[in-house]
C-alpha cells in the first residue's frame, strides 16, 4: 500500500544523485518554515540517506510580476528572523535577496553543481511553476519538489476539481488518514550529519550581502527596481507574528466564526492568509490548534462522512466547524485545481455553462465602464466598493465578505470579461499581501463562475451568481468599516 505522504512528492527528472556532491540542497522557495514542513522533511531523509549535510537556501527575487516594497519587506522580515534562527542552530542557511536581475539564478545553479540533489517546494501557480517546470530539464542532478501546501497531498487528485462540493467529498475521504500523518514539528532534529559546508568564493561574486539587506530593509529596497508606490503594511512578516496572530484569532474570533465572519464591522475572520501564503505557518497546525479547542470529549471518532455536505462532518462547535470548511476545503480545492492546470490564470479555464452565459452576454451595454487607474485609486460612484478597494491599497487585505463584492463589480464595471479578470488579477496581486497565491485565483475566477453553478439570467452576467451593493448594505454590519475606509479615505 503506498505511504498517505508519498502523494506530496514529484520526482522533476530522471537524474541519479551525484556520489561527488558535497550536501543535499533544500531550495526553499514558498514554504519558509522550519517547522512542520514536509519538504525540509524530506530533505533531511535525503541527507541522512546520503550521509551528506544539509544546506538550505532561502532567496527573493527582484525580478516578478508585481514586485512591490510591501511584498519585499514582508518576505524580508521573515528571512531576517530566519536568519537569526539559523545562526543561532548553526545550521548550513543561506539568505540572499537578490539585488539585480540574474543573481538568483546564477547562485542556484552554482549551489546546484555541488550538490548530490536538489528539493524544494511543490507550489501549482506563479514563478514557483514556472521555475519548477524549467531548472529540471536543465540540472544533471535529481530535482524534486515536496508538497507542503495542504492537509490532502496534490498528488492524490488525479483531475481538476470542478466545484467546492466534489473535493469537499475528497477532503472528506481522507481527512483522518492525512491529519493523522502530519509534518514533524522539528524535522531538522533528525539530521544526522552537521558537518559544517565550505563554498567557494566565487559562488558569491557580485551577490549583495544578505545580512546588511536583511538589518536595513528599507534602505534595500529603495534601491531595488521595484514599484515603490504600494507601502509596506504594518503586520510583520515573520513566523512569529503568524502564530500570534492564529492566537489571537483562537482567543477573540473561532468561538464566533460562524456568526459573525461575514459582518466586517465584527473583525472575527483569522487574518492567517498573508503567512499561509508565505508558508510561515503550516494548515496543519492551525487545524489542530482549532481541533484542540472543540468541546470537552470531542475525538476524531466524533467524525462522520457526509458524502461532501458543509455540515455534519467534523460534529463539534459549529462555529469550528465553519472555519475548518473554509481553511481545509476552500483553500484547498484551488490548490488542487491549478495543480491540474496549466490556464488556472485564464477565462478559458471557466466550466462550459460560465463560456457560453458570456458569449451571449458579451455585447451588453454598461452603465458604467472604469479604468484601471479609477479602480485602483478608488474612484467609483459606490461607496462599499470604494472602502473595499481602498482597504486592499492601503493595507494588503479586503474583508472576505466584500472580496465577493469587489470581483463581482468590476465584472460589470469593465468592457469584456477578459478585461475584468486581468483588471482583478492585477489588482489583487499588485496590492493584496497574499496575493500571487491559489487561493487569489480561486477567488478572482469564483466571480467569473469557477466552482460555482449558474443563476437567474441578468444582463452582462448571463447566468453568473449576481450580487449588488444594495443587498450587502442590508446583510452585513458595515458602519464602523465605511467610516474607516470610506469616501473620505478614497481618491476622489
Amino acid at each position: 500500500m503506498k505511504n498517505f505522504n508519498s502523494y506530496r512528492v514529484f520526482k522533476r527528472n530522471e537524474r541519479e544523485p551525484n556520489p561527488d556532491g558535497e550536501y543535499v540542497l533544500y531550495w526553499m522557495q514558498i514554504n519558509r518554515r522550519f517547522h512542520y514542513n514536509f519538504a525540509l522533511e524530506y530533505a533531511v531523509g535525503w541527507a541522512n540517506k546520503l550521509g551528506k549535510p544539509l544546506l538550505i537556501l532561502e532567496a527573493f527575487s527582484c525580478d516578478y510580476p508585481w514586485a512591490t516594497d510591501r511584498s519585499h519587506t514582508f518576505m524580508m522580515q521573515g528571512m531576517k528572523e530566519h536568519l537569526e534562527y539559523a545562526t543561532d542552530l548553526d545550521l548550513n542557511y543561506i539568505s540572499f535577496v537578490e539585488e539585480k536581475a540574474g543573481q538568483y539564478d546564477k547562485l542556484l545553479r552554482n549551489l546546484a553543481s555541488n550538490a548530490s540533489l536538489l528539493l524544494t517546494d511543490e507550489y501549482p501557480v506563479f514563478i514557483m511553476r514556472k521555475r519548477n517546470e524549467q531548472y529540471p530539464k536543465e540540472m544533471i542532478i535529481p530535482y524534486i519538489t515536496v508538497d507542503s501546501n495542504g492537509l490532502i497531498p496534490l498528488g492524490l487528485t488525479d483531475k481538476d476539481p470542478y466545484s467546492a462540493y466534489f473535493f469537499r467529498k475528497i477532503m472528506q475521504k481522507n481527512f483522518i488518514e492525512a491529519f493523522t500523518n502530519p509534518p514533524k514539528r522539528n524535522p531538522l532534529d533528525d539530521l544526522e550529519n552537521r558537518q559544517q559546508v565550505d563554498l567557494p568564493e566565487a559562488f558569491f561574486e557580485n551577490i549583495p550581502d544578505a545580512e546588511n539587506a536583511l538589518y536595513n530593509i528599507p534602505g534595500f529596497i529603495s534601491k531595488l527596481n521595484i514599484d515603490h508606490s504600494v507601502k509596506p503594511i504594518d503586520w510583520q512578516g515573520g513566523r512569529s507574528a503568524g502564530l500570534g496572530m492564529m492566537g489571537q484569532f483562537i482567543k477573540n474570533g473561532l468561538l464566533e466564526y460562524d456568526e459573525k465572519r461575514n459582518d466586517p464591522d465584527e473583525q472575527k475572520t483569522s487574518q492567517l492568509s498573508p503567512w499561509l501564503h508565505f508558508g510561515k505557518v503550516s494548515e496543519y497546525e492551525i487545524v489542530k490548534a482549532v481541533l484542540d479547542h472543540q468541546p470537552d470529549g470531542w475525538d476524531l471518532d466524533k467524525i462522520t462522512f457526509n458524502k461532501g455536505s458543509t455540515g455534519g462532518f467534523f460534529n463539534g462547535n459549529p462555529n469550528i466547524d465553519g472555519f475548518l470548511d473554509e481553511v481545509i476545503t476552500w483553500r484547498e480545492v484551488g490548490f488542487h485545481f491549478a495543480h491540474h492546470r496549466a490556464d488556472y490564470d485564464r477565462i478559458d479555464s471557466l466550466p462550459d455553462w460560465v463560456q457560453k452565459t458570456m458569449d451571449e452576454h458579451r455585447d451588453d451595454p454598461r452603465e458604467w465602464v472604469y479604468s484601471y487607474d479609477e479602480l485602483k485609486n478608488s474612484q467609483t460612484h459606490d461607496e462599499i466598493w470604494n472602502a473595499a478597494q481602498t482597504q486592499l491599497r492601503e493595507e494588503g487585505i479586503i474583508h472576505n465578505y466584500l472580496r465577493m463584492l469587489w470581483g463581482k463589480k468590476v465584472i460589470e464595471w469593465t468592457p469584456d470579461y477578459e478585461t475584468a479578470a486581468q483588471y482583478l488579477i492585477d489588482l489583487n496581486n499588485t496590492y493584496a499581501i497574499d496575493g500571487r497565491d491559489p487561493n487569489s485565483y480561486s477567488g478572482i475566477f469564483w466571480c467569473l463562475g469557477r466552482f460555482d453553478r449558474a443563476w437567474q439570467e441578468r444582463p452582462i452576467f448571463g447566468k453568473l451568481r449576481y450580487m449588488t451593493s444594495e443587498s450587502t448594505r442590508k446583510k452585513v454590519k458595515l458602519k464602523e468599516y465605511l467610516n474607516r475606509y470610506g469616501k473620505q479615505k478614497s481618491l476622489l
